[in-house]
């Protein structure tokens, strides 16, 4: 289960996190899986973390600054590999490895963002999750 994080390289911690944001946020950093929120208890519990609530409260902060995304179908989270924040998040999964790779799709945000602002709606996210075969299962 690897996140393809689209050649993003090492990445530093943004600036202004809390403490138990930067514990999440380096949790989700140091793997190559898609992680679920008790995978990311597991591992911070030698760290003190030890309440199921604190890495919640911890991912939907993150998730609202736009540093991580959840991946709906595998109810686990992935960092974001852009820059800022994003209303429109697009995703390949793996149906069989369970790889993530987040696609920055611009025709698509636009197109989206369009057709919602002439229906009227408030918008906070739109995620696509694209399921099927990567390079490495396809062959």
């Amino acid at each position: 289960m690897a996140q393809d994080n689209g050649g993003a390289g090492a990445r530093s911690v943004p600036a202004g996190l809390s403490k138990n944001e930067t514990l999440v946020w380096e949790t989700l950093a140091a793997g190559d899986d898609p992680l679920k929120a008790y995978e990311i208890l597991d591992r911070l519990k030698d760290r003190g973390v030890r309440a199921p609530m604190t890495v919640y409260r911890a991912l939907d902060r993150l998730e609202r600054k736009g540093h991580i995304h959840k991946i709906d179908g595998m109810n686990a989270f992935v960092l974001c590999n852009h820059e800022g924040p994003h209303l429109v998040q697009t995703f390949l999964v793996c149906e069989t490895c369970s790889n993530v790779r987040e696609l920055e799709m611009v025709a698509v945000e636009a197109g989206i963002l369009d057709a919602v602002r002439k229906s009227s709606f408030e918008m906070n996210t739109a995620r696509l999750e694209i399921k099927g075969a990567c390079e490495a299962c396809a062959a």
